[in-house]
């Protein structure tokens, strides 16, 4: 439950980096901290307990230990989405950037909208577990589409053989990972529903299913339009005056996208790209719905707004 603003008495700022964490209490006077949880929880004890909002930017997992030292200490967090701040930033016209500039940005982002901004909850340990063995199979997938670029060109039968090995070790790994990835989802009641849910849509399948549920934990509690938002499938409208500009469909979770292109492609025999975006639009707005209802899948026609 989100809190007004007047009970919010101190917004901190927290710039992470991989070896520190500098804080700002919405003062000029800033403090930098190792980024290690006792240096953090000495820092941050003095906040506990007080009506406090702690604000930090999404740093690609440097701020996990961060947030779990806030969790600890019950100290209200909110993780930023690094363009909203910067663009926060620039709204301002300011340039000069440092660690601690970027904390007192941080803590006047938190003032001025606190009333709004979500608060942190930290995942389910299953939830997060498949995050991670997704996450590294993504990483081995995309070294396999590299060394099978490069076995086109080896230009030495040492170097080819090399790949060849590469790419036989590659594949071991994947297959553990997908093993390990099927028992973690069939273990836990919940992705285990899930998961049928999902298969329950033409188009998704063994690949899709496990990606969805680790890139869109949230699948189940969106709209319609979030949900394709969310998956990059939604066209944007740039509009202004008499000119109107091609709609186009960036954003979102980048993932999700190219898996969606390999799923529409199953669900339709045509290969028309404004068809298959809607497709894929299609497919994650009926998974959204799939999860949110967990109605079995009825086999109707999808219709095509393209």
């Amino acid at each position: 439950m989100m809190a007004e603003p007047a009970e919010i008495q101190c917004v901190l700022g927290l710039d992470v980096s991989r070896d520190t964490v500098t804080l700002c209490d919405g003062r000029r006077h800033t403090v930098t901290v190792a980024n290690e949880a006792d240096a953090l929880r000495a820092a941050l004890q003095p906040y506990q307990g007080t009506t406090t909002l702690a604000v930090c930017e999404a740093t690609g997992g440097h701020e996990d230990t961060l947030l779990g030292v806030l969790l600890e200490l019950a100290i209200p967090a909110h993780r930023a989405d690094p363009a909203k701040v910067k663009a926060y930033i620039a709204s301002f016209g300011k340039r000069a950037k440092n660690d601690p500039i970027d904390a007192r940005w941080l803590s006047r982002y938190g003032r001025d909208r606190a009333a709004t901004l979500p608060r942190w909850q930290s995942a389910d340990p299953t939830q997060q577990k498949l995050e991670l063995l997704v996450a590294r199979r993504l990483d081995l997938v995309a070294m396999r589409v590299q060394e099978q670029n490069r076995l086109k060109a080896p230009r030495s039968r040492l170097i080819a053989d090399n790949i060849r090995d590469h790419l036989a070790e590659l594949e071991r790994h994947i297959e553990a990972l997908n093993a390990e990835i099927g028992a973690l989802i069939g273990e836990s009641r919940d992705l285990a529903l899930r998961a049928e849910q999902l298969r329950s849509v033409p188009g998704i399948g063994p690949v899709l299913v496990p990606l969805l549920l680790a890139v869109i934990p949230e699948l189940g509690t969106l709209n319609r339009r979030q949900v394709a938002s969310l998956a990059g499938v939604a066209p944007h409208p740039k509009d202004s005056g008499k000119a109107n500009w091609h709609r186009s469909t960036t954003g979102g979770r980048r993932q999700i996208r190219p898996a969606l292109f390999i799923a529409a492609l199953a669900a339709c025999r045509g290969n028309k790209r404004v068809a298959l975006t809607a497709i894929m639009r299609k497919i994650i707005t009926i998974a959204n719905a799939r999860v949110r209802d967990a109605l079995p899948h009825q086999n109707e026609i999808m219709p095509i707004n393209a």
